[in-house]
């Protein structure tokens, strides 16, 4: 879709192509995670899968609030697409409060832990040892349960376009 827009030089639904696009590499990447930490049999390996889990979501959330929230939920509003906007705003404020909630934890893992900036290697040695990975990977999978709503939503975006240019044409 995206390049099919792109070819036309059409922005009507670029953010709802590039939502779709990012979210679902996000996705696949934490779904990857989540199975290889379930098969995981060291604790080294469960830290590991923990710490990489809390740099995409660090990412993403930060990513996430913008092409929802705005980019979006605007693009939506501007195609008169009301319903899906107001959808829009409902599923970011929902996952604005998980970011709210668990950036911290998120922000000092992929900051100090996932990066190894900390120069002081008792530091990084025992916080490795203290993350709490079976916490991480609950919160990453609670993350993936709401891009299930962000891809019902997209789903239904997409049916909405399709059905809006059967009556009135293609772009």
């Amino acid at each position: 879709m995206l390049k099919g827009l792109q070819a036309k030089k059409s922005n009507k639904y670029i953010a709802l192509a590039e939502l779709s696009i990012h979210s679902k590499i996000v996705q696949s990447d934490l779904s990857i995670l989540i199975l290889n930490y379930k098969k995981a049999t060291s604790e080294m390996e469960k830290k590991f899968y923990s710490r990489i889990s809390s740099t995409i979501v660090f990412e993403y959330l930060s990513d996430v609030n913008f092409l929802l929230g705005n980019k979006l939920t605007k693009e939506l509003t501007k195609n008169s697409f009301h319903k899906l906007a107001e959808d829009a705003k409902a599923l970011n404020k929902e996952i604005s409060q998980f970011k709210k909630e668990n950036i911290s934890t998120f922000k000092f893992i992929r900051n100090e832990l996932g990066a190894h900036k900390s120069k002081k290697t008792e530091f990084l040695v025992t916080s490795l040892f203290k993350v709490d990975d079976i916490k991480i990977m609950d919160l990453t999978a609670d993350l993936v349960l709401l891009n299930n709503k962000l891809f019902r939503l997209l789903t239904n975006t997409y049916k909405c376009t399709s059905e809006f240019h059967k009556k009135n044409g293609p772009l």
